[in-house]
Order: C-alpha cells, then sequence, then structure tokens
C-alpha cells in the first residue's frame, strides 16, 4: 500500500508467505523529508514557512496515529544513539488526539463488514508494541553492546513510566512496551536508513543468502508472539487480560483504507480531537491567529477613520491599502493571509452597506458622485435603490447658442442635455427672443411612435475606447465661477452698438477694392438663383425617430427626435464693429474676439436688361463702378466677416486665425490676417487652449462650437452647409439634415452653434485622448461657406 497526502505518505510492503505488512511513513518528522521541502520554495515564499510547515505536521501527525491504531508492532528510530526526547511530546499528543477520536474512530469501522467485535470496542487492533531502534551505535566495544542496550531500555522505561506515556494498564496507554523481551536495538554498524530496510526486506522475503542479522532477530521474537499468543503487557496483579485482534487480510485492508481517508480528509475543524491536534501542533499559528485577531479592529478602525458618507471604488481601495499595511506592519506569523482576506471581506461588506458612490461615468468619463442609486425609467435595478439623476459634481462654463452669456453647466450623461436641454434652458434668459432655424426634426403623427431599429449598427451605451477624461482629476474640474458671475446681456444693449463704426468696416464695397486688379482664377461665378430651404415633411417617417444625431450614413427618411445644431440671427450687420471686435461676448481671450474679414471677388451671370442690371447694381452698393469682364457678366468684390470660435471648458474663447492657429490681434484691435484659409481648408475641430490656468503643463482642449458670418450689404446670399467628421475615419461625417445649403439673409450677423458632443449608431464621440494630437483628431470639412446670387423678388 502507498499513499500520498500533502508530501506526508505511507509506503507499504506486503508479504503473503509469512503474513507480514510492513508499514513505514515518511514524513516531516523525518529529516530526509524536511530537506525536500527546498523543492517547494515558491510555495515557501508564498504562504511563509510557518503556514506551509503547519500543515504539513499536521497530516503527518495524523499519518502516525493511524499508524499505532492498525499496527501490532510501531518501531520508532531515532537518528543518533541517544533517546530524542521530542518524542516524549509527540506520544502524548497522540495520546490525547486518539481518546478524543475514539468514537469517530468506532464510527468508521462499523462501515467495515466483518470486522472484529473486540476491534471496534478498542477502536484499534491492540495496544502496539514499539520497539526503539538507534541508528548510530555508541561508541562501546562489541562485548559491552548488549548490556548498554539493557541499560537504555532501563532508562526508556523509567522515562516513559514518569511521563505516563506508559501505564500498568496498556489498554488505556497509546502503546505498550515488553516487560520481559528486549525492546532497544542499536544498529551495528555505520548504514543508512533506506540500505537498512532494504536489508530487512530482502532477509524477511530470504531473498538474500547471508547469514542472519541481529536485528531480524530481535524483530522475529515479537512478530512470531504476534502471530501465535498475541501481546500481552499489562503490569500488576489486578489487570485484566489485554485484548488483542488478528483479522483476515481482506478485512484489515478495507478497514485501513477507510481509516486512512478519515485520518487524512477531515478538516481541521470538523471535530473535537482534529481540533485539540491542530492547537498543540501549531503553536505559532494560534499565536498569530490571537496577535491578528487583536490587530483586525484596529484594521478595521483605521479604515473606517475619517470616512464620506458615500464613496468611490479607488477610495476604498486606498482605504483598505491602509489598513492592510496596518494589519501587515502589527500582525505576525502564517495567520497574517488569512486575516488580510478577513479585512479585505469586512471592508468590503461595509463598503457595500450604504456607502459605495455610483461611479457611472459621463459622457466625458467622469464618475457619478451620487449613492448607488436608480434612474428614472429604469426597470431592472434594485426596487430598493432610491431613485436619482447622475451627478459627477463637475461643471463646465459654457456660452448660449448665440454666444452672449455663459453659464455652468452640469457634465452631461446624455446627449440630449449636451446638445439641446441646455441651451434650451439658457436661452430662456438670452437669445429665445431671437430669430433661429428650425433644423429637420422628427414629428410624430401620433401618440404612438418609437426609435427606429437600425440595422447593421448595435447601439451601445458604452462609449469609444479613445475617449478619456478631459480633466485627470475629478476635484480639479471645478470649473468656473458661480452663474451669476455671468451677466445676463440683453438684446437692447446690444443694439446700443454704433452703427457708423459698422457701416465703414462691413462694406467698403467697391471703394478701393473695385479698382484693384481682380484675379481671374479666384473670382466665385454665380450663375443662378436659390430659394431658402424648406423641410419637406412627406418624405420623412412620422412614427420612427433617429435615436442618434444625423450624418451621411444615417437611413434616408428618419429625423432624430431633437436638433443638435442652433442658427441664430443676431441682428443687422452693424452689430458688429472690425474695430471694436466681439465687445458684447464675454469669455474671449485678449486679442482673440475678432472675426477675420473674407474678400470674394464674385461675376453674376444674367440675361436681364441694362436697367435691371444697373438696378442689381445699386442695390450691390458699387454705384456704377463694378468691372466689367464681358457682356452679361459683371465682377465685384464682397466683404464676409467669418469667426470660427473655440470654446475650452473653463469658459475661456477665442477665434482662429487659420488652421490650427489662434488668433492674435495687435494691441490696436488690427487684424492682419483673412478668412480664405479657414474657408479653403478642413477647420480642426479640437484645439489645445492658451489659457494660463492649465495645471502641470497639461492644456485643456477647446472645442469648436460656433461659426459667425456676417453678412455683406450686397445681391448674394452666403450659405453654410456644415460637415463634421469629429474622429478619425471610419468616423461618419456629420450634418445638419438639410438637403441644401443654408442662405443667410444679406447684412446681417449669423451664429451657428456646432454639437456639443457628436453620436452615431455606436458610439458617443467626445474630445481626444491627448491635448498635443487633438488638432489632428477631427475636422470642420471644407465648404461650409459659399455665395450665391440673391433671389428676385
Amino acid at each position: 500500500m502507498k499513499s500520498f497526502s500533502h508530501k506526508s505518505s505511507i509506503d507499504g510492503y506486503f508479504c503473503p508467505k509469512k503474513k507480514i505488512l510492513f508499514l513505514c511513513s515518511n514524513n516531516v518528522y523525518d529529516t530526509n523529508t524536511l530537506v525536500m521541502l527546498e523543492k517547494h520554495k515558491d510555495t515557501l515564499l508564498e504562504k511563509g514557512f510557518l503556514h506551509y510547515f503547519s500543515n504539513l505536521r499536521d497530516t503527518s501527525t495524523r499519518h502516525l496515529l493511524f499508524l499505532f491504531i492498525v499496527s501490532h508492532i510501531c518501531i520508532v528510530t531515532n537518528a543518533s544513539s541517544n533517546f530524542d526526547l521530542n518524542y516524549i511530546q509527540l506520544f502524548k499528543t497522540l495520546d490525547s488526539v486518539r481518546i478524543k477520536l475514539q468514537g469517530s474512530v468506532a464510527e468508521v469501522l462499523k462501515t467495515v463488514p466483518g470486522l472484529p467485535k473486540d476491534w471496534l470496542t478498542l477502536g484499534r487492533l491492540c495496544s502496539p508494541r514499539v520497539l526503539f531502534y538507534f541508528e548510530q551505535r555508541p561508541p562501546v566495544p562489541d562485548e559491552n553492546l548488549k548490556s548498554l542496550q539493557h541499560l537504555m531500555e532501563d532508562q526508556v522505561y523509567r522515562l516513559l513510566r514518569k511521563c505516563r506515556v506508559i501505564t500498568n494498564v496498556c489498554t488505556n496507554s497509546l502503546f505498550a512496551i515488553p516487560s520481559n523481551q528486549e525492546f532497544v536495538f542499536f544498529k551495528p554498524k555505520q548504514r543508512d536508513r533506506f540500505t537498512f530496510l532494504l536489508e530487512l526486506l530482502n532477509e524477511t522475503f530470504e531473498i538474500a543468502n547471508e547469514s542472519p542479522s541481529d536485528f531480524r532477530e530481535f524483530l522475529n521474537q515479537h512478530i512470531s508472539l504476534a502471530q501465535t499468543e498475541g501481546f500481552s503487557d499489562n503490569v500488576g496483579r489486578h489487570v485484566g487480560p489485554s485484548i488483542f485482534v488478528l483479522p483476515p487480510a481482506r478485512v484489515w485492508f478495507d478497514a485501513a483504507f477507510k481509516l486512512f481517508d478519515f485520518f487524512t480528509n477531515s478538516p481541521a475543524n470538523g471535530s473535537k480531537g482534529f481540533q485539540l491536534l491542530r492547537s498543540i501542533l501549531d503553536v505559532e499559528g494560534q499565536f498569530s491567529e490571537a496577535r491578528c485577531l487583536k490587530v483586525l479592529p484596529l484594521a478595521l478602525a483605521a479604515y473606517q477613520e475619517n470616512l464620506p458618507s458615500h464613496y468611490s471604488s479607488q477610495y476604498h481601495e486606498n482605504k483598505k491599502t491602509q489598513a492592510k499595511a496596518l494589519l501587515s506592519s502589527h500582525g505576525r506569523g502564517p495567520a497574517v493571509q488569512k486575516f488580510l482576506g478577513r479585512l479585505d471581506s469586512e471592508c468590503d461588506r461595509f463598503w457595500c452597506s450604504g456607502r459605495r458612490m455610483c461611479e457611472f461615468p459621463s459622457i466625458i468619463g467622469n464618475p457619478c458622485i451620487q449613492p448607488v442609486h436608480r434612474v428614472h425609467g429604469e426597470e431592472n435595478g434594485d426596487s430598493k435603490l432610491p431613485v436619482l439623476p447622475h451627478m459627477s459634481g463637475v461643471r463646465y462654463v459654457s456660452a448660449c447658442s448665440c454666444g452672449r452669456r455663459q453659464a455652468n453647466r452640469e457634465d452631461p450623461y446624455d446627449v440630449k442635455y449636451a446638445n439641446y436641454d441646455f441651451y434650451r434652458l439658457i436661452e430662456e434668459e438670452c437669445c429665445g427672443r431671437l430669430r433661429h432655424v428650425t433644423f429637420p426634426i422628427f414629428k410624430p403623427s401620433s401618440e404612438h411612435f418609437e426609435a427606429a431599429n437600425l440595422k447593421a449598427a448595435s447601439k451601445s451605451m458604452h462609449f469609444a475606447k479613445d475617449v478619456e477624461k478631459l480633466i485627470t482629476g475629478t476635484e480639479d474640474l471645478s470649473l468656473g465661477p458661480d452663474e451669476n458671475e455671468f451677466p445676463a446681456l440683453s438684446v437692447d444693449h446690444l443694439s446700443q452698438v454704433a452703427a457708423d463704426d459698422h457701416e465703414e468696416s462691413q462694406t467698403s464695397l467697391g471703394k478701393g477694392d473695385a479698382t484693384e486688379t481682380i484675379d481671374e482664377e479666384n473670382i466665385m461665378e454665380i450663375t443662378g438663383t436659390h430659394e431658402l430651404p424648406e423641410i419637406p415633411t412627406r418624405d420623412f417617417s412620422t412614427t420612427e425617430y433617429l435615436p442618434c444625431m444625423l450624418h451621411e450614413n444615417s437611413p434616408k427618411g428618419i429625423l432624430p427626435r431633437y436638433s443638435s445644431w442652433s442658427l441664430v440671427y443676431l441682428g443687422s450687420s452693424s452689430l458688429y464693429s472690425h474695430n471694436a471686435g466681439l465687445s458684447d461676448q464675454p469669455g474671449f481671450l485678449t486679442g482673440s474676439g475678432f472675426l477675420l474679414p473674407w474678400d470674394i471677388p464674385v461675376r453674376l451671370q444674367h440675361s436681364e436688361s441694362n436697367a435691371l442690371e444697373g438696378r442689381r447694381a445699386h442695390n450691390i452698393g458699387y454705384s456704377g463702378k463694378g468691372k466689367r469682364a464681358k457682356q452679361g457678366q459683371h465682377e465685384f468684390t464682397v466683404k464676409i466677416f467669418i469667426g470660427v470660435e473655440y470654446e475650452c471648458p473653463r469658459g475661456h474663447r477665442f477665434m482662429s486665425s487659420s488652421p490650427g492657429r489662434v488668433l492674435k490681434a495687435t494691441g490696436a484691435g488690427l487684424v492682419k490676417d483673412s478668412a480664405q484659409l479657414i474657408t479653403q481648408n478642413d477647420v480642426p475641430l479640437y484645439l489645445p487652449c492658451p489659457c494660463p490656468y492649465n495645471r502641470g503643463g497639461k492644456a485643456l482642449i477647446a472645442q469648436l462650437m460656433r461659426l459667425h458670418v456676417v453678412t455683406p450689404k450686397a445681391a448674394v446670399n452666403v450659405t453654410i452647409d456644415p460637415k463634421v467628421r469629429p474622429a478619425p475615419p471610419p468616423c461618419p461625417e456629420f450634418i445638419t439634415g438639410f438637403a441644401e445649403p443654408i442662405q443667410l439673409s444679406p447684412s446681417s450677423y449669423w451664429v451657428l452653434r456646432f454639437p456639443y458632443v457628436y453620436e452615431d449608431e455606436n458610439q458617443i464621440y467626445t474630445l481626444p485622448k491627448e491635448s498635443s494630437r487633438a488638432a489632428q483628431h477631427g475636422y470642420l470639412l471644407k465648404g461650409t461657406c459659399g455665395v450665391v446670387e440673391l433671389a428676385k423678388e
């Protein structure tokens, strides 16, 4: 029989001829087994030597107790010529545990068929006889060796009797010692243990032809007595007969395997006997557990110190790390790892008991700071949780659609609030009375409508992987002052701007410009008239709406429920002064609140009479000074003022002089740049903000939010047709929904507001990851602005 468990094993050798079974225990009490532990360095480093060794010692001691229960003779070896006193404590431990486990062993033996009654009553075959084998010979002559053995027997007997390991009644003891036979043997010559065992087996099985050794004779006298009469090692006058059982091999093997399974696989806390064994053997572990049990409340108190009402998982992990550091520094022994796990579970339980933060990410990526809650309309959430809106505690500063009023905005958690609701609320106090262009949106025909089921695109609430938080720390995101620090500017206040300054800067149409040579390649030829775009309602669905924003790949005939764009008519072109700039728009960086002039040579083609042509020229403002190139054509230059406005989360605003560059006017308000580079190239959607309040050298990212257009007093209409690609391909191009470019009336000031975030069927696009590469992330595509001839009345 050979069985293994936790590096402790029992090797069995059976001789059917002589009906002898040899069992050899290899455990941690053996020096050779301890040396082999070096192969398990990784486990020792991970769990610690004490933890690993205590488990091995527990299993080894169980196996020794198993041998004392199923054996008739037990040979105890000593590595030297002296008796190892550590055996005294081991024998006492085995005897105490045996008594505690006697009932459990009897229950196991009841399941063995054909078991002798005496074995079941006693719980073992007999009180086994113990023989002591000393592996080293003492330095005495051979003729004195036998006398030395007898002296050692007397010494061992008195020691065991004095320590009450053996008693007069052997049934009450762990083992017995023969009173009239030798039980101590010294190895006659120096041999290793394995050679000794091999020779013993060879002699037992009569394989070797050598002369019988002294040890075989020493052992055979006990074996012969066990096979014939049995042992009767009781001492005293009034003692009864000893119980000695010789069971059949089949019954013995059946009982031995069941007992071995019981001793090997029973948990340490399964019965009182094994609990006692653990407490006696694992003294270091007991001390470690007592020490850690004392430190555990201190570690829990350190975790709970100065905790807010609810907090995030990151804060929770940081506090757990502090508590674990306290436990690790004051705890001792192998139980530290066990109590670290217990501390971890206790901290998690405390955190989950009403102190968890929601942490649902906003569109920008900031976590919700509310306690764990449900959102209105959520059906799958825990009904016991309160219904609260998501709120990250981060506030940004944004201007309204026209740009005249700034206010604090909450960190958005849905696209509708980011692109529509916020601006609708702030417009009530500012530009709500101004004229707005209505963008194509869904108009239901009944109360029963639903979102369209878009094929080949799965709507996901998860954001793009390349979207990260706008600013690293949430605590750094209390952006801008309070809302009441931003003054609300009315339209009446804006009408007080002097008109003379604007007249002079708006249309010098033909005055100075017309006398210059016009480059034929840059002339914009206008060959027809265009009406303002209309929104045909019959071509769009009235029962299904688009659950995202419009883009070029959107299905035809489906519109969104709200518009993410806004086009506002501020008033006459005289509202803007090229000398003073945008004086009524708050938040602009110094020298950046100016629009760029765009001088466009245009050529009108028509077949009208000279009188009509003269009337058109008069309406344009040339008074006959325009240059004629060919018959039926009229060439002149119109001046348009355009500004692409960027806005950062702190409310800083600035115009761009060319793609990727910030406009910087002179101290006198002189703008030397032209809008030609802006109109003829793709304009970056994101730029690093040049504001001086960036922390750690990492610039905030400003986003293109408005397009300012001041149209001239001429017989032409400026058109806008914005197309935005907010991320690298395959990101789609987002559009307004109009079939044709939007025509802006002459001599007027218009502001086109872009969406705050962009959303298609698959994801939401926000600011890029790195500010250093923000300019290459998304673009307002070229061709946004154009000019057409004014339609006839």
